[in-house]
């Protein structure tokens, strides 16, 4: 691995972590027709749909796939790049081993690896033949002049360079691998679901360096405000109980029950609907395919009074009008609350965020009102009323902390945002001394030569035989729930990882 100055790897990797943890994207404007697409066939189109190219590259009122679209981050913000064929601001000097680099390795045309916003690691899974058809649709686009000030992120976490090290600990290349006892149908759901429809981006919880929890594939996980749920199929799952022929209707739209989707899912829905019954089949059989796996504890609920007494009343007189004494709503006005995805997922904070949010109008249904002005106590209690009421049988535990740190969350108030996941370490690879040294190494701001080699004689004595990558791992991910037990949040849980894994590669690097 190239030798990396302490203050790039620390910076650059901080700036990546929070892309990967805390994106929130804005709705995306409608792409409308491009008339030098015309001529290009069916099959590219198709592709940019599925692989949901627009949702990023196209910003709210701007040209297709022009760039400029803004991803808010607590560190700052990046854009995303113009894809057109124009010479001078898009991709019109790239060659197709360039889109592939940028597509397959994480790369782009100047060799520096790529942020993670961009789901390399999910792309890196397509066929030859999908990438051909991808760069022909590209390549065919109306050229657009549009400079765009991708890496928007202030100082230090606007340098790329320690890219290589996240991409070293989390990203491993290689294209989708059909599975030979498996149907071909299946197959083609799980080459949709991992690698064009990356669903694992948004779906699979993160350590706090924002690597995915492979153990955890689709378990469901925090994004800024919102919650991805946990399509797992385990029992518990959003999706647990629904037939094959059900999970396709509620990704096309057609299950009949009134349903809305919320957060980042509905522009996910806008492309959903574009895609072929036959995929949407295949991606609803894959997903109920999955091996069985435990059942989450469930969560502690909130005392039933929290949610009885007057809770009744205060939907009556806030939410019934629209969404019916029943929770029904009205088809085409208001969606229903029965039964809804994003009502029923494991953790609250969907309609936390509709609740202090609202929802701005799609088709024929309208606004969707904020109620942030309710104190927290009484968002909590809705909450909880919608998710336990009318046959919902979501846990009750939303509790007014909660609405409190993701009220802050809206308000862009990084402070809010405390530690992610941390890394699982397996139990016999740190014994209680050298827990105890990482406990006393939390609260520093930085980890001398020294002490990282202690730390790094330490693990290899437990792990005789253990890559460096296992090294880096299990120790950052140590670091951190060492960290996080001291009451820090995200930021300083990132940066003393960081610091860690910053002093281990010099180490590294010098010997």
């Amino acid at each position: 691995m190239t030798n990396l100055p302490p203050r790039s790897l620390i910076s650059a990797a901080a700036s990546l972590c929070v892309l990967v943890l805390g994106l929130t994207a804005p709705a995306p404007a409608a792409t409308g027709g491009d008339p030098a697409a015309s001529g290009v066939s069916e099959d590219g189109r198709y592709l940019s749909i599925a692989a949901g190219c627009a949702a990023c590259h196209t910003a709210p009122g701007g040209k297709p796939y022009a760039g400029g679209t803004v991803l808010s981050t607590p560190f700052g913000k990046l854009a995303a790049p113009n894809i057109t064929p124009d010479p001078e601001t898009g991709i019109g000097g790239w060659t197709r081993d360039d889109f592939e680099a940028a597509l397959r390795q994480g790369r782009g045309k100047d060799g520096m690896p790529l942020y993670p916003a961009m789901p390399y690691t999910h792309y890196t899974g397509m066929t030859d033949a999908d990438i051909d058809g991808l760069w022909s649709y590209v390549k065919s686009l109306t050229p657009v002049t549009n400079k765009v000030e991708v890496n928007r992120l202030p100082f230090p976490f606007d340098i790329r360079a320690s890219l290589y090290l996240w991409q070293t600990l989390y990203f491993e290349p290689g294209r989708f691998e059909p599975d030979p006892a498996k149907s071909e149908e299946w197959n083609r759901g799980a080459y949709l679901t991992h690698a064009l429809g990356h669903c694992g981006a948004c779906h699979t919880p993160r350590d706090a360096l924002g690597g995915p929890l492979k153990d955890h594939e689709f378990e469901g996980a925090r994004i800024e405000e919102w919650y991805a749920p946990d399509i797992s199929n385990r029992p518990g799952s959003v999706i647990a109980d629904w037939d094959v022929d059900t999970l396709k209707a509620r990704l096309d739209g057609t299950d009949g029950g009134n349903h809305a989707m919320v957060g980042s899912m509905r522009d996910v829905a806008k492309e959903l609907k574009q895609m072929s019954d036959a995929d949407l089949h295949a991606i609803a059989t894959y997903l109920k395919d999955q091996p069985a796996r435990p059942e989450q504890s469930p969560a502690p609920a909130v005392a039933e009074a929290e949610i009885g007494a007057g809770t009744a009343e205060l939907y009556q007189s806030k939410c019934q009008a629209c969404h019916g004494a029943d929770g029904r709503g009205t088809p085409g006005i208001a969606a229903s609350l029965v039964g809804a995805g994003a009502v029923l997922a494991d953790k609250p904070h969907n309609v936390i965020s509709v609740l202090l949010e609202g929802i701005g109008p799609e088709g024929t249904y309208g606004v969707m009102p904020s109620f942030r002005p309710l104190s927290d106590t009484d968002i909590a209690r809705l909450a909880n009323y919608v998710r336990s009421s009318w046959g919902n049988d979501a846990p009750a535990t939303a509790g007014p902390d909660l609405v409190h740190a993701l009220r802050r969350v809206t308000d862009s108030d990084p402070a809010a945002l405390k530690a992610a996941y941390c890394p699982n370490v397996e139990a016999g690879k740190a014994d209680a001394a050298l827990r105890a040294r990482l406990a006393e190494l939390a609260t520093h701001a930085t980890v001398s030569p020294d002490e990282v080699r202690d730390l790094a004689g330490r693990y290899d004595a437990l792990n005789p035989g253990a890559s460096r990558e296992d090294r880096m791992r299990d120790l950052g991910g140590l670091m951190c729930q060492e960290v996080v037990k001291t009451g820090a949040g995200k930021s300083t849980v990132i940066l003393r990882e960081l610091n860690l894994f910053n002093a281990l590669m010099q180490d590294l690097n010098a010997g």
